[in-house]
């Protein structure tokens, strides 16, 4: 078992966005430090809730920050970015890290992203399935092109190319069959409880999914216990 941090880079009343990227960079360091095996960033838009919009980009800080921990995103939102696109970024994190990076993708939301960046809900619900073939594509065979009803273009080279197969977040039946059809590891959130996630692993065994290393999140809480300690001591 692997365990590791997830950072949301929440902005609170008062606080700085600058100051709190610049946090959750030194919290994946002193994970490091203490022993963790990963963090997971997250990826927000318009919202103080997550002041990261782009997972990617905070990882490839953070591993000019580190020498062993992995870093992997939670999620890319693969809805409102082009597949070939996050390809190049995960597969020049994968490099620059020696092999730390692992990409996490998922439908995202809310609606308004959609909206902004021009996908549509076209894209969130009929063409994820496509989107993530077209990832795949790009992240196994070091070539792609596209033909489908979202994506058309002609066969191209991914530079720099690069093995790796993403994690999905799966919070829905159909995508959960979408990563068991295509062999690939699930990521559950923090949102549904032990039961939810043990009923999801079934599911996605029983639809022929063959993948390990499921990713889960929970809440927990990390703080400094030697002054309860002490206290237990006394």
């Amino acid at each position: 078992m692997r365990i590791g941090i997830f950072l949301i880079a929440a902005q609170f009343p008062g606080q700085e966005a600058g100051r709190v990227l610049s946090d959750a960079v030194e919290l994946i360091v002193a994970a490091e430090e203490a022993g963790f095996d990963d963090a997971w960033i997250a990826e927000h838009h318009f919202m103080s809730y997550g002041v990261c919009p782009s997972a990617t980009t905070l990882a490839a800080v953070a591993i000019g920050r580190t020498t062993r921990i992995g870093l992997g995103t939670a999620v890319s939102v693969l809805s409102t970015q082009h597949p070939v696109a996050l390809a190049e970024q995960a597969a020049m994190l994968h490099h620059l890290s020696r092999g730390r990076f692992t990409l996490g993708v998922g439908r995202g939301g809310p609606w308004v992203d959609l909206e902004v960046f021009g996908t549509g809900a076209e894209r969130f619900e009929r063409g994820f399935g496509e989107s993530l073939d077209v990832l795949l594509d790009a992240l196994s065979r070091g070539r792609v092109a596209a033909g489908g009803e979202f994506f058309r273009f002609r066969e191209v080279g991914v530079v720099p190319e690069a093995a790796m197969r993403p994690v999905v977040a799966c919070t829905s039946e159909s995508t959960v069959g979408l990563a068991a059809a295509r062999g690939l590891p699930m990521l559950l959130g923090m949102h549904i409880g032990d039961a939810e996630k043990a009923a999801l692993v079934a599911d996605y065994a029983a639809r022929g999914g063959t993948a390990a290393g499921h990713v889960a999140a929970g809440v927990a809480y990390v703080a400094d216990s030697t002054a309860q300690a002490v206290r237990e001591l006394k």
